[in-house]
């Protein structure tokens, strides 16, 4: 929980299982505003369940886009054309 995107998830999904929808989405907004789209995804899901409303993926969704367009930088954008060119298909 001390800032891994991938165990906020996961906790979100354990909730879910055990039909605690409600601390579900709350892990799965965290996890989606650190930029994990898997949790988007899930809070997406659980509005067809009524896990979920519509006000909370709409935040998931803003709090994702935000933390994706944070990460964007022109290095970042160099480094993965660079590794485009230079890989050989393995």
């Amino acid at each position: 929980m001390q800032g891994c995107v991938l165990a906020r998830h996961n906790l979100g999904c354990i909730e879910s299982q055990k039909g605690n929808y409600g601390r579900a989405v709350r892990h799965f907004l965290i996890s989606a505003k650190m930029g994990y789209r898997d949790s988007v995804d899930r809070i997406k899901s659980m509005l067809v369940g009524d896990g979920a409303t519509k006000e909370q993926y709409a935040e998931a969704l803003k709090g994702y886009q935000v933390a994706v367009e944070e990460m964007k930088s022109h290095d970042r954008s160099e480094a993965a054309a660079f590794i485009v060119a230079h890989s050989d298909g393995a």
